[in-house]
């Protein structure tokens, strides 16, 4: 028993240390997505992180910067894949930073960023002739995921590709989709959205589109949801069998999330008088003056 105590670690180590700097981040991030950030789908099974490495790290390793076939990627976000609750998919286009903060890790709904697969991809990452194990250790040269005539397909480019199809295939329920309103063209058939996410999300397994504009600019929409951007998306939608279709301009939700963040845009000062205090405040004041000179009041009548 005490030989395999050290026999153990000692077959192990050629592993552990055969990691390169992006592999042990890879893997802590695995494992800290399933025991932490989202936890519930894996309560009957974690996935093998070890295993999820390998296979992201065979489809990106000593492929060139800019031509990375998206088929590579096809095995790593098939066993990256787990269970979603319906009505809680969102997609966006042009509005990161603020559905990143508005879907809250997936407390409130999920991204394809905040799915184990989209969560260990969201990082710069490609393939390099001269490491070890074939990933760029400086992913500052890393080409990102635009695509451009000179760089069509980076590692990057395909992964997210790959990983939407996946994702809007496993869409249910009523889905979101946040557009930016001061977007000249929020969507339009050569978009992100458009090409890779909304010709999946067919009926019946979608059973309706809520459109968020998220207006986060003291400067006029461009796009409102009278515009040809929720034509457009209606339209395709159509094709696909989804007809429940609804649209709204900066929601109760997230006009709270962005006059947090910025308190000096034009709406978030609708309901305050001069001195700053809310319509919610003086009428929660006014009502309980109002009980307080009532009581007073009848205490000197008795």
């Amino acid at each position: 028993m005490a030989m395999i105590s050290w026999i153990l670690p000692l077959a192990l180590s050629p592993i552990v240390f055969a990691l390169s700097p992006y592999g042990h981040e890879f893997i802590g991030k695995c494992l800290y997505y399933q025991t932490t950030i989202n936890p519930g789908p894996f309560v009957n099974g974690t996935k093998n992180c070890s295993s999820l490495w390998e296979s992201f790290r065979d489809a990106v390793a000593f492929q060139s910067p800019c031509h990375v076939p998206r088929a590579r990627f096809t095995k790593f976000v098939s066993e990256s894949q787990h269970d979603l609750p319906q009505n809680k998919f969102i997609f966006w286009e042009d509005v990161y930073d603020t559905v990143m903060r508005y879907s809250n890790r997936g407390r409130r709904t999920f991204s394809i960023a905040d799915t184990l697969t989209g969560f260990l991809g969201d990082t710069q990452f490609c393939g390099s002739n001269s490491s070890v194990d074939g990933m760029e250790e400086d992913r500052s040269k890393c080409p990102g995921y635009e695509q451009t005539d000179s760089c069509p397909w980076s590692a990057e480019a395909s992964f997210w590709a790959e990983a939407s199809e996946f994702y809007s295939k496993s869409a249910k329920g009523k889905v979101e989709l946040m557009l930016n309103s001061s977007s000249i063209t929020p969507v339009n058939n050569d978009s992100y959205f458009s090409r890779f996410e909304l010709p999946y999300l067919l009926a019946p397994r979608v059973t309706g589109v809520r459109i968020l504009f998220a207006q986060n600019s003291a400067s006029p929409p461009r796009e409102t949801c009278s515009g040809p951007t929720v034509e457009f998306v209606k339209r395709r939608l159509d094709q696909n069998g989804v007809r429940n279709v609804t649209c709204e301009v900066n929601p109760s939700s997230l006009k709270f999330q962005l006059c947090s963040e910025n308190p000096s845009l034009p709406f978030c000062t609708n309901d305050c008088d001069v001195n700053g205090q809310s319509s919610i405040q003086k009428t929660v004041f006014t009502n309980f003056t109002s009980v307080i000179f009532v009581i007073i009041f009848l205490y000197i009548c008795m």
